[in-house]
Formats: C-alpha cells, structure tokens, sequence
C-alpha cells in the first residue's frame, strides 16, 4: 500500500484485484478537520488494467491528486 500527503490530505492506494489476476486503480482519500478525519473512496470507470500491483497503487495516488487538484472532493 503506497500513501501520500497532498496539501493537506493523506491519499492511501487501494488498488483491486481483479477477475482475470490483475490489478485496477482505486483511492481512498482523507483530510482531519478539527478532530474529525473524513474520507472518501474513489475508483477508476476506465476499466484500464495493470499486470503490476505496484503500477496501479502509483496510478491510484496519481488518480487522488487530479482529484484533489481539480476540487472534485469536498471537506
């Protein structure tokens, strides 16, 4: 699992495995306001598969920044 600050969010690679043994890119998201941390889960619909687990945990945290960077989250 690679995780990453970004401003001020933690972006955590879930990439999933897939029917056919390989992997797809997801993202779970979070931020701490005040005492509370928020998160959210993020999965890629382009249905693009990588061989390589490592390959979609580093697309996962490129999906979380272009989230973040485009204000497509909110909290």
């Amino acid at each position: 699992m690679i995780e990453e600050i970004y401003i001020d969010y933690k972006i955590i690679a879930l990439p999933v495995k897939t029917k056919n043994n390989k992997w797809s890119v997801a993202v779970k998201i979070s931020r701490k306001l005040n005492e509370f941390e928020k998160e959210k889960y993020f999965e890629a619909k382009d249905k693009i598969e990588y061989v390589l687990e490592i390959e979609a945990a580093k697309e996962s945290i490129n999906l979380g920044k272009n989230i973040i960077k485009n204000n497509m989250i909110s909290f």
